[in-house]
């Protein structure tokens, strides 16, 4: 039982690596939390945290690594990693590493999330977690996914410099608040990393920007969150990347071409772009198999006797703002 299993931490480097982890999977008596020691040697942290993983990550049903924590230098997301948490030393030649497991080890009354929060100011550390319930970056099934909202817009302009794996292949936007002007700058700045760029809008007299790739409409005060849900739902459905593929098909989305192009004119490509707009609807499901159906310019995805979501094309004109 995982009660009764002391607790151990075990600080994994390059040198160590192959070692340490035979003793971590022949050792089952003990309940491991695991430290990536990350230097300024990129391909060793890569190696480090790519191997970890086909040991310690089943893509089949954990989102991260839930016992493994990054010891760095450099600042790192932990939801860009896919691990617990980042751990940053202010000091890290004199972080009293010895001290600190000690602390952790003898301490069996509290979690690893409650610990690391609990030790930062006496051991002089920052500490970026894994955001589960609202992350601005995630992966839906394998599908890199950017929220851009008035909530994320900050957190993007302070963070996103940190990314080092996470590819934003579908992003999505929310627009009719009084910062939409500061998204569209935003979105100037990175919107071109994605596959796919949607907004999510509930009223149609939102000035329409062609930094998108179309605009879904949402009669819901609830519009953001049912957005999300269809996106995750409907990429959870297919395998990847065929969801991705599927959706930017019937959205007749064009593929990107992100090769380098000395001659390439984002502004010119830009104004080229369709003005679209989608209504998406749910509705009581029509069968207990899930399901996709296209008709012209009509997506119907049942989930289930409970819900299916209904996505059509919208005619609108052409009032918009680059």
């Amino acid at each position: 039982m995982m009660e009764n299993k002391k607790k151990k931490i075990v600080l994994l480097t390059y040198e160590n690596f192959y070692e340490e982890i035979q003793n971590i999977l022949v050792n089952n008596e003990v309940e491991y939390l695991i430290f990536l020691y990350f230097s300024s040697n990129m391909k060793k942290n890569i190696f480090l945290l790519e191997n970890t993983k086909k040991y310690f990550l089943n893509s089949l049903k954990d989102e991260y690594l839930k016992n493994v924590i990054v010891l760095s230098k450099k600042e790192y997301l932990a939801n860009d990693l896919l691990v617990a948490g980042i751990l940053i030393p202010n000091d890290i030649e004199n972080f009293n590493y010895l001290s600190f497991t000690s602390l952790y080890e003898k301490d069996t009354n509290i979690n690893t999330e409650e610990f690391l929060k609990k030790y930062r100011k006496e051991f002089n550390y920052k500490l970026d977690l894994f955001e589960k319930n609202s992350p601005w970056i995630y992966y839906e099934n394998k599908t890199g996914i950017l929220i851009v909202n008035e909530n994320t817009h900050d957190k993007i302009l302070q963070n996103y410099h940190k990314v080092k794996f996470f590819i934003p292949e579908i992003i999505l936007t929310t627009f009719g608040g009084k910062n939409d002007s500061n998204l569209i700058k935003l979105l100037k700045l990175i919107g071109t990393d994605a596959h796919i760029t949607l907004g999510f809008i509930n009223k149609l007299i939102v000035p329409y920007t062609k930094r998108t790739d179309a605009y879904i409409y949402i009669e819901n005060e609830n519009f953001e969150n049912i957005g999300k849900e269809f996106i995750n739902e409907f990429l959870q459905y297919n395998s990847y990347p065929e969801g991705l593929i599927e959706l930017q098909n019937f959205l007749k989305i064009p593929k990107k071409n992100f090769e380098a192009d000395m001659t390439y004119d984002e502004e010119k490509e830009i104004n080229k772009k369709e003005i679209k707009y989608y209504s998406l609807k749910v509705e009581n499901g029509n069968s207990l198999k899930k399901g996709i159906n296209i008709e012209n310019d009509t997506l119907i995805f049942n989930t289930g006797l409970k819900k299916k979501f209904i996505l059509s094309k919208l005619v609108k004109g052409e009032n918009y703002e680059k």
